[in-house]
């Protein structure tokens, strides 16, 4: 064992093994080069390993479960643990080191080659780690190799050598070249290579140069400078540069270029980006500066928009993270390298926006990511309706306003100002984090927070009969924020909050997200992992008084899942959970028109109190044949204090079942048609089965439903939905057969240890059938097919065999089937179905037809019918198509043909413009009576909005493909 600079060095000979994981290498000889982690730093340790003689490898499962064998092998491991080495043994000190340690230096400085160093075969040389650390990657560095210069003729007829001269002085040569010279530079740091064109050149070097111009091979220059005039075109990578006049330091990578035009790309963008400059000169590899630049993505000679500015500077700087706490490197976790930042920025001065050759904006500066390449607005949006009136909506960048140049990684922080002419001025703002290291954090957290508020003016309308609802609180907002970051040790963190002001703000002013998205709630979550198990921390708190909702003060929860007990005979789930909750019933609204309809539901009562319960399964999992046969047990014990008439409850609960699974399949390569697209067919089908008998020693009726199986926009329209579809009065409960909790016994929630909802459990006797098939077939160009779903189609139905008791009456109950089949690769059909045979079940079928074709447009056609609880034929329509290369129109329509009527329209047509998107829609909602004008802007360049993209594919912008 020796020192070299900050690496142990360990030479091991005589039967050498290295064992990682289910990985192992056997060799004669090994030469380790191990780089500790320092303490605190989240890099592992790292050791490269060079073998021979004899040289094994097994590769484990985490790798490709392979072996190598060979003379010798070069590798690198890391892990996170320790590394346990053997006793050195003690020798004297040797005045040369051993053939094997300079070979290992040789190879690794040949970047594994074996060839360069005369060994009789290549290295195999790799990379692998322990499981869950990846591997590092190669830290090579590539020997700089000198630039080569290769002069050779532009046009068919051949460059003149003007002079050849050599300043007595500086002893540099210095030719001039015409009549067309084309330079390619090679050896160029980071790029590769230069190649300017360019009708005369006058280039100067302290080496001899006309050689290399007059044989037109490439030779070794060094300090090579060229001033070129005429015609020039300058490409470097993925840019361009057009210009008349240009001055170019090959070694420093510098010049001045005048009269310029340059196309690159930018990150993210299908397109080029255009830059115009009177002057543009490259101060250094991360610094640019253009002067009288002018910015466009149009392809145009005269372009219809650009940013015209004074100047402009461009900055690309990468610096490693530092760790606050450390004042350490930080190391990525998963690839175990240094974390680089870029920071691509420009600043200009003096900025004018023209629109149609006419100014239209000015700012005195403006400084931009390139990343993020919006200058201070977002977007704006103008719309017009009966209900909000006309609206201007703004969407700002808070890290531009303010001038924060370096803001916490992978974050966004906008603000919303907004007018409302029928409700008022509204204000928001929201800050994203995406792998965001915040200050003495040292694992990423990902999240976000949003806040938007108004002080309404108005009233709402939420259709129906609540069209002009009084605002049950004013000024009136909400704040969502939601916070996940996992730390070292499989420790995870989900913290929430969520205030509303009122219970109809959302569905008045965030619809999708009231119908969509998450409840808003406010609590956290701190779970650990460890293999197959989980133990996790909760807490909540109410906030928002007006929705049903459940305190935890706090919950911890157990779980184990797949545990294999006697030789992986029996499998064992389990569940546990104690906590102390309070349920808090909704509070009824303060307006007349909500509260003329608002009761509350049977299970939902102020209770609270200890719960504590624990869920068991065992399960045998057997080969009966041809089918997989599980008989299992399952069994819950569980305490409440509070049950809904606020007395203590003991419950037990049992079930005894079978499942199983039968799959069986053919296959037929001889099935060929052109007019259905087959190239052969293989159907696979699965016949499923879980029955069971469940005994409950307390009936579901008593408990408060403590973990809520709806959203608060579900359960706010089940408040109403008793009332205008059964006519009942708000003290009356809802029929059994539409309340929630038996739909979810009848289906099985309690049938798993890992049940959302401890209280879902009673008497049940149940069967339940699947029959699950799928046709495949190949698809695609001879030596590229691909296997696809042809047709899918599954059905299942439930057995109760006492059906009084558990299915209504009916013995046959949850009938539902899904179909699927794709025609072709761009029309399909698709049809589903729900069907139970007792009153006022649910009772719907659904089936469609969606053709589409990418950057053409889409086609939908669907029918719905429901019998019960509600009778509904609905037809829906949506059509999208690119009449030409400029205008895009799409319409999209819901009609019922029973009592509902017009469910709403929508129309818009779109004009593609060279600079823009220009669109005018219009929308209808007879169940608001509200009708819609809107009229959106959206430039070309970074177009994101929902009408700029057809058949969900973006538009590509202008000179994505050459000229339009």
């Amino acid at each position: 064992m020796s020192q070299q600079g900050q690496l142990e060095v360990w030479i091991l000979s005589g039967n050498c093994r290295i064992q990682q994981g289910d990985s192992f290498t056997l060799s004669q000889e090994a030469v380790l080069w191990i780089d500790y982690s320092q303490p605190f730093r989240m890099a592992p340790h790292k050791m490269k390993v060079y073998l021979e003689g004899d040289v094994q490898v097994q590769y484990g499962r985490e790798l490709m479960d392979g072996t190598f064998r060979g003379p010798s092998w070069l590798g690198e491991l890391c892990t996170n643990q320790g590394i346990k080495l053997p006793h050195p043994t003690p020798a004297p000190a040797r005045a040369v080191t051993p053939a094997v340690y300079q070979r290992g230096l040789a190879i690794q400085r040949e970047d594994g080659d074996a060839a360069k160093i005369g060994m009789p075969q290549p290295i195999m040389q790799i990379q692998y780690q322990e499981p869950g650390v990846a591997a590092m990657p190669a830290n090579v560095s590539p020997t700089p190799q000198p630039q080569r210069i290769r002069i050779t003729n532009r046009y068919a007829t051949g460059f003149q050598i003007r002079a050849d001269e050599t300043d007595p002085l500086t002893g540099e040569s210095i030719m001039m070249l015409d009549s067309g010279v084309n330079v390619l530079i090679e050896g160029i740091d980071q790029v590769g290579s230069v190649n300017i064109l360019a009708d005369r050149v006058v280039w100067w070097s302290k080496k001899g140069i006309r050689g290399i111009a007059e044989s037109g091979r490439a030779g070794e220059v060094t300090d090579s400078e060229f001033y070129l005039e005429g015609n020039i075109i300058f490409r470097q990578g993925e840019q361009v540069v057009y210009a008349d006049r240009m001055y170019y330091n090959a070694g420093l990578e510098s010049g001045v270029v005048l009269g310029a035009e340059l196309l690159t790309p930018a990150p993210g963008y299908e397109g080029l980006v255009r830059l115009k400059a009177d002057v543009l000169q490259r101060v250094d590899r991360s610094r640019y500066q253009a002067y009288g630049a002018s910015i466009t993505t149009s392809r145009l000679g005269v372009p219809n928009y650009w940013l015209q500015s004074n100047e402009i500077e461009f900055t690309d700087e990468q610096r490693q993270v530092i760790n606050p706490i450390t004042g350490e490197v930080q190391y990525d976790p998963y690839t175990a390298a240094p974390i680089i930042d870029h920071e691509k920025r420009a600043t200009a001065r003096n900025n004018l926006v023209y629109m149609g050759g006419l100014p239209v904006f000015y700012w005195p500066t403006l400084s931009a990511n390139i990343e993020n390449p919006t200058f201070y607005i977002n977007n704006v949006k103008f719309r017009n309706d009966s209900n909000f009136g006309t609206q201007i909506l703004t969407e700002w960048d808070n890290y531009e306003i303010f001038g924060i140049r370096n803001p916490w990684e992978g974050t966004a922080w906008n603000t919303s100002l907004d007018y409302l002419s029928e409700r008022g001025f509204g204000v928001g703002t929201r800050f994203d984090f995406n792998g965001t290291y915040f200050p003495y954090m040292r694992t990423p957290a990902t999240g976000f927070l949003d806040a938007w508020g108004i002080n309404d003016s108005g009233t709402d309308n939420l259709g129906a009969d609540r069209r002009v609802v009084p605002l049950q609180a004013n000024p009136r907002g909400r704040v969502i924020g939601r916070h996940r970051q996992t730390f070292r040790g499989d420790l995870r963190f989900f913290g929430e909050l969520g205030y509303i002001s009122d219970s109809n703000f959302l569905e008045s002013y965030f619809e999708t997200e009231w119908d969509t998205a998450k409840d808003a709630t406010t609590g956290f979550r701190l779970e650990k992992l460890y293999e197959n198990q989980s133990i996790s921390l909760n807490g909540s708190s109410r906030v928002n008084g007006f929705f049903m909702q459940t305190e935890q003060i706090p919950q911890i929860d157990h779980t184990i899942i797949g545990e294999s007990l006697l030789f992986d005979r029996l499998t064992w789930n389990a569940h546990s959970s104690i906590g102390y909750l309070h349920l808090h019933p909704a509070d009824a609204p303060t307006d007349p028109v909500d509260l003329a309809k608002f009761s509350l539901f049977p299970y939902e009562t102020d209770s609270e109190g200890i719960r504590a319960f624990t869920t068991q399964s065992l399960e045998v999992p057997l080969d009966v044949g041809p089918a997989k046969v599980t008989p299992y047990v399952l069994g819950q014990v569980g305490y409440w204090h509070e049950d809904i008439n606020n007395n203590d409850v003991l419950r037990g609960y049992g079930q005894l079942g079978v499942r199983g699974s039968l799959m069986m399949w053919t296959a037929n390569r001889a099935v060929q048609s052109q007019l259905w697209n087959l190239n052969g067919l293989a159907h696979k089908v699965t016949l499923y089965g879980d029955a069971f008998y469940a005994d409950s020693s307390q009936p579901i009726e008593r408990f408060p439903l403590y973990d809520n199986l709806g959203d608060d926009a579900q359960e706010q329209f089940a408040r109403r939905f008793k009332v205008n579809t059964f006519g009942l009065p708000t003290n009356v409960p809802l029929p059994a057969t539409v309340d929630e909790r038996f739909y979810a016994i009848r289906y099985g929630l309690q049938n798993n240890v890992t049940s959302p909802s401890a209280e879902i459990a009673d008497d049940l006797q149940v069967a339940r059938l699947e029959l699950r098939q799928v046709w495949q077939t190949k698809r695609g160009a001879p030596g590229g097919e691909r296997i696809i779903d042809w047709i899918k189609f599954d059905v299942g139905a439930s057995i109760f065999p006492d059906a009084d008791r558990d299915n209504f009456g009916e013995t046959i109950g949850l009938v539902n089937y899904d179909f699927n089949w794709e025609i072709g690769d761009r029309f399909s059909i698709v049809s589903e179905g729900d069907w139970d045979f007792f009153d006022n079940s649910l009772q719907t079928v659904t089936v469609g037809a969606q053709m589409s074709r990418p950057q053409v447009g889409t086609l939908y056609v669907g029918y719905t019918m429901m019998r019960s609880p509600v009778i509904a034929n609905i037809l829906n329509a949506s059509f999208q198509y690119r009449m030409t290369d400029k205008w895009i129109a799409g319409v999209g329509t819901s009609y019922d043909f029973e009592s509902a009527g017009n469910l709403g329209q929508s129309v818009f047509l779109t004009r593609i413009g060279e600079s823009g998107l220009f669109t005018f829609n219009v929308a209808v909602d007879p169940s608001r009576a509200v009708t819609g004008i809107g009229i959106t802007f959206e430039p070309r360049f970074f177009a994101t909005g929902r009408y700029s993209k057809i058949a969900g594919e973006p538009i590509p912008p202008v000179g994505a493909f050459g000229l339009e």
